[in-house]
């Protein structure tokens, strides 16, 4: 039997809204020495993770590239991808393009009602979930540590039970303090494992909540960001 390792495919730094730098990140996980895979996942941008995935010779786990991807009805998580996927394209259209990159999409948080238009576009998925089959989406992120509202993974589960797609956890971590709060757990040890575990289906999700040290420093960084009329995407990568 494969040993059994766990990754965390979801986190941010200052590339867009994280806390911490990409180096920050990096060493933060080497510390841990919990996690045998992990990806960075930046709004919209592959800065950090394609400066991570250039150095992954140096850590010793193993770093996939990608990046989420602000389609117009749902966050994606586009892994194995290093070519920049366009916002606000249609579900369908976002799973397209990253599958043009031998890439995996994976819906990220998919009942995230805190952010108001996945609240309008949810049902339709939630009501019409062979949509997601037909659009080819690879799995559903069924943990997410940093959600707040109670039943949310749980709704998440519930469908990626109901259409038998593979699913994962993952921390969605903006700060250091988060990082592998959600995990996927996958038999095996390397990337490559792992992304053959999700195309068979044999990963599960798992987790806790992000502690409330960490939900006080994202909220108090967002007040400020907003505060300044900047939504934090576009930050520079010179603080690795």
């Amino acid at each position: 039997m494969l040993k059994q390792s766990r990754a965390d495919l979801h986190m941010h730094t200052t590339v867009s809204d994280g806390l911490a730098s990409v180096r920050q990140v990096l060493d933060q996980v080497a510390q841990q020495r919990e996690l045998a895979v992990i990806a960075i996942t930046d709004h919209d941008r592959l800065d950090a993770s394609l400066w991570a995935y250039e150095r992954r010779h140096r850590y010793p786990f193993e770093i996939v590239p990608g990046v989420e991807v602000s389609s117009a009805e749902a966050h994606v998580l586009a892994l194995w991808v290093t070519e920049p996927i366009p916002r606000a394209l249609s579900l369908a259209e976002t799973i397209a393009a990253i599958h043009e990159q031998d890439g995996i999409a994976i819906l990220a948080h998919p009942f995230h009602f805190q952010m108001g238009f996945v609240a309008r576009h949810a049902p339709k998925y939630f009501f019409r979930p062979q949509l997601l089959i037909d659009w080819g989406l690879d799995a559903i992120e069924v943990h997410n540590a940093g959600v707040l509202i109670p039943g949310t993974n749980l709704l998440a589960r519930h469908l990626a039970h109901r259409i038998g797609l593979p699913q994962v956890g993952n921390s969605d971590a903006h700060t250091l303090g988060a990082i592998g709060t959600g995990q996927t757990v996958f038999p095996g040890q390397t990337a490559d494992d792992l992304r053959q575990a999700i195309l068979n289906g044999t990963t599960c999700g798992i987790g806790s909540a992000w502690g409330i040290t960490d939900y006080l420093a994202f909220t108090r960084d967002l007040i400020q960001r907003r505060g300044r009329c900047n939504t934090g995407i576009g930050r520079e990568l010179e603080s690795a």
